[in-house]
């Protein structure tokens, strides 16, 4: 998942629990919460979700073949049964008899219709690209083929047939995610913006929208046609959109039971003083908090400049004095993944720095002082900002450069990046499944609609692809980190710490299920008497 910041600093921040009493305004045995989700989604059309809250959200509301199960593995939803080919390339489904929150049956043909729509060469998806293992995939979504040549047909209304183009280890676990998701394909044709509205949207999964107070409040309550739903003891999640600061006094009000990951923020000045009442417990979170470069925007095509401004940040210091937490990164790939065995740069290293930017001033027939100044965007929250700051003040002590720092809202600024009209700005990536290749591919052409950076590389193409076919795991591994290194030694991404997670929760609310790729599940979720 990625982001341009407005959503990831505000999205992610943490992850844990907080010794605090029950809350005073509902009782147990009402099975009611509030919780905190900070933002109005930009959309909860599974096709189209593009943050981790939306992401969240539309898992709250839908349910595919697979789902994120309790123990946090991956377990049958909608699906009864599945068979895969010896060559793993072949994939047949049989579906539970599911509804959809109006009543209608959940078909095969739903599910046809949803992949077919986002590739459609016109349909806007980001996501789209988590398909392309599906057969003729990604020639459809480039408008070489047409969407009847997708590798998937429904053989009648509850067995479902998918053909992949190579065997992807990490399918099932792709099947979790909402680009997956079916789509109530009668609805859909007769009201494109069903997803809009808390009148109009159906889902399938084991909450529905009972009301949309759009900019202010979701009210979430538990879907009785749900094909599980005697598994759900929530009768209704309240979910409010106000700031961290609010969230967390909010919270000490007794007036919410979960603040923080994935949904919000914990204000960063009050990270110290919770850590210290032992309320606050930080768990790792895949993913990554990066700085874009638009290698078209004057001297940023340049290699050596892009090097010369990641080793010229000192994270260690950042990570330290600016956000009390996170883990400094050398590498896009999260360390716990264990594709990096060492860094690929060092950080701070500001001599060989100051000799890259040399370089490439020389190359750019620039000096210093011709040097221009170059713009730093970032989605406008105070984390974003301070970050931002103490990389404007490294590279202005170790290059002698000049950054403007230019603070947008959260939606201007990924559309900005998405338009590729800016020079630097600040994004992220949280893991959607749980492998490098996630990150890998976000930079597989400059044609992805995660990449942003006008950066591509045929060898970077070739590493990747080799990967799909590697013959055995070891053989995989290498090959992933041979194409990690590609991406570093021309930097059109710097990284700069990956994630941990941190919340404050009613210590009442039971089962709760909260994954290192951010995604919070309530569907077990109960509130102890």
């Amino acid at each position: 998942m990625r982001f341009c910041n407005a959503f990831l600093l505000s999205l992610l921040c943490f992850g844990c629990q907080c010794k605090v009493p029950p809350s005073g305004k509902k009782e147990a045995s009402k099975q009611e919460i509030s919780i905190n989700i900070e933002t109005e989604p930009k959309t909860l059309d599974p096709r189209k979700v593009r943050s981790l809250t939306d992401i969240n959200l539309v898992q709250t509301f839908m349910d595919g073949l697979m789902r994120v199960g309790k123990n946090g593995t991956t377990e049958k939803a909608i699906a009864e049964t599945y068979k895969v080919s010896d060559d793993m390339k072949t994939y047949e489904f049989h579906l539970k008899d599911a509804r959809w929150s109006n009543g209608d049956p959940v078909r095969a043909s739903d599910f046809v219709y949803a992949w077919k729509k986002t590739l459609s060469n016109d349909f806007p998806s980001d996501y789209a690209f988590l398909l392309y293992s599906l057969k003729n995939a990604k020639a459809i979504k480039q408008g070489l083929l047409p969407t009847s040549m997708l590798g998937v047909s429904a053989k009648d209304d509850y067995t479902l047939v998918l053909q992949l183009d190579y065997p992807t280890p990490y399918f099932l676990e792709l099947l979790t995610h909402p680009v997956f998701f079916p789509i109530n394909q009668k609805v859909d044709i007769e009201n494109p913006d069903w997803h809009k509205s808390a009148n109009t949207f159906v889902g399938n999964g084991p909450f529905k929208i009972a009301s949309w107070n759009h900019n202010d409040s979701i009210k979430a309550v538990k879907n009785e046609t749900y094909w599980d739903a005697s598994t759900v003891h929530l009768k209704a999640i309240e979910m409010v959109m106000v700031t961290a600061e609010t969230g967390l006094s909010m919270f000490q009000n007794r007036e919410l039971d979960w603040a923080g990951s994935p949904y919000s923020s914990i204000p960063t000045d009050a990270i110290a003083t919770l850590k210290n009442q032992n309320m606050i417990k930080t768990d790792p979170l895949l993913g990554t908090y990066w700085i874009r470069t638009n290698t078209l925007q004057g001297p940023l095509r340049n290699e050596n400049l892009r090097k010369a401004l990641a080793l010229a940040i000192n994270r260690n210091d950042i990570v330290d004095h600016v956000t009390y937490s996170y883990q400094p990164a050398t590498g896009i790939v999260p360390t716990s993944m264990g594709l990096q065995e060492a860094p690929y740069f060092n950080d701070g290293n500001e001599d060989e720095a100051k000799d890259l930017f040399q370089q490439a001033v020389e190359q750019e027939n620039l000096s210093l002082e011709s040097f221009p100044e170059l713009t730093l965007t970032y989605a406008a929250d105070t984390k974003n900002h301070r970050i931002a700051q103490a990389v404007q003040d490294q590279w202005k002590k170790s290059l002698g450069i000049s950054v403007k720092l230019e603070a947008v809202e959260g939606k201007a600024c990924l559309e900005k990046v998405s338009q590729g009209n800016y020079e630097l700005a600040v994004g992220s990536w949280i893991a959607d499944f749980r492998d490098p290749i996630n990150f890998l591919e976000v930079f597989k052409t400059k044609f992805v609609g995660t990449n942003n950076t006008n950066w591509e590389s045929p060898d970077y193409q070739k590493a990747i692809e080799e990967t799909y076919l590697a013959k055995n795991s070891e053989e995989r591994v290498e090959g992933l980190k041979k194409t990690e290194q590609i991406l570093m030694n021309e930097m059109p991404v710097i990284p700069i710490f990956h994630y941990t997670m941190v919340h404050v929760t009613n210590n009442h609310l039971k089962d709760v299920v909260l994954t290192e790729s951010g995604h919070i599940d309530f569907k077990w979720a109960y509130v102890e008497k």
